[in-house]
């Protein structure tokens, strides 16, 4: 990258722009075309997780300051940049199988499975936003089966749920449009560093981070269904 003699700009300086386009190889060391891509998108999930883990962190706080209307607001965001992480990967389907195969190479033995984002996505939900959103509910007197039975006397609770569940259902996405990318770029049968990504996939698809929330939908349909056979009623729904 060829350097200039004059001053930085303000906003240089600010977004660090030097250190930041100075974290990809060299375009003399890219071992094919599309290496830049693949580094540059995956540098950039690493940073739209870390704001994830930071807006979390946030909703938390709003949490417990009951600042009802900020705290959905943070969920919408949350999800907002789950949608870019999905919308992202379309970039991977461009490149060739053999162009993968090169970069591979570089890469080594590194795995997708190894981003500390990733990660944190999956841990952050479990050690910090539902015990927060559990002593929210205690603290505020009132189950998940009041507000899922009488959601709109609960509206702003119920929005609350329903964007953590948001965040539950984005993540599953994307993890199956990963694997989709998967599928396109070595084929269904090869394994991954990791596994056989259907495996992998299907491993995955078992884990619920908010499963109290998919559980009442359980509970308040078999109560529904229970009241219509009890009423003689053709639901439509059986076992």
């Amino acid at each position: 990258m060829l350097r200039r003699a004059v001053a930085l700009t303000e906003y240089e300086k600010y977004i660090r722009t030097e250190e930041l386009l100075s974290l990809q190889k060299a375009p003399e060391a890219l071992t094919c075309h599309d290496e830049m891509q693949f580094q540059i998108l995956h540098q950039n999930s690493e940073l739209w997780m870390k704001l994830v883990e930071h807006e979390l962190s946030y909703f938390v706080h709003l949490l417990a300051e009951r600042q009802l209307p900020r705290a959905q607001n943070t969920l919408k965001r949350v999800a907002m940049i789950q949608r870019m992480l999905i919308q992202s990967v379309d970039l991977i389907d461009t490149m060739s199988p053999v162009d993968y195969m090169t970069i591979r190479t570089g890469l080594g033995r590194g795995s997708g499975q190894e981003s500390p984002g990733f990660k944190t996505m999956l841990r952050i939900p479990g050690e910090l936003v539902w015990p927060a959103f559990a002593a929210f509910l205690e603290s505020s007197g009132i189950t998940l089966r009041q507000i899922y039975e009488h959601p709109h006397d609960h509206e702003a609770i119920h929005q609350l749920c329903e964007g953590l569940v948001d965040y539950d259902q984005l993540l599953q996405t994307w993890r199956y449009r990963h694997l989709m990318m998967v599928y396109r770029i070595i084929g269904t049968g090869t394994p991954s560093l990791k596994g056989k990504p259907s495996d992998l996939l299907a491993h995955g698809m078992k884990q619920r981070f908010f499963p109290k929330l998919w559980d009442i939908r359980d509970e308040v349909f078999a109560e529904w269904t229970a009241q219509m056979a009890a009423r003689g009623k053709d639901h439509g729904y059986h076992g």
